[in-house]
């Protein structure tokens, strides 16, 4: 049986986010912060406090940085 309580559906949107991330960023190196949060509050309904606080936990475990407006890929990636 398939688990969908709210860690799981957390952890399934958390996922979404980084493969589109790592996706752009592998086409443009670096993407805009502040568009790429609009598209997200677009495609998946959440808020740009939700969205952030996602895009914060990839930050920590180095999937990409977060410098003023811009996501960039981790230098060596």
């Amino acid at each position: 049986m398939v688990r969908r309580d709210g860690a799981a559906i957390r952890k399934e949107r958390i996922k979404d986010i980084a493969i589109k991330i790592q996706s752009l960023l592998h086409k443009h190196g670096e993407i805009q912060l502040s568009k790429t949060v609009a598209i997200l509050k677009f495609e998946i309904g959440l808020t740009k406090e939700k969205i952030m606080e996602y895009l914060r936990v990839l930050e920590a475990i180095e999937q990409f940085t977060i410098e003023g407006d811009k996501i960039r890929k981790i230098s060596g990636s």
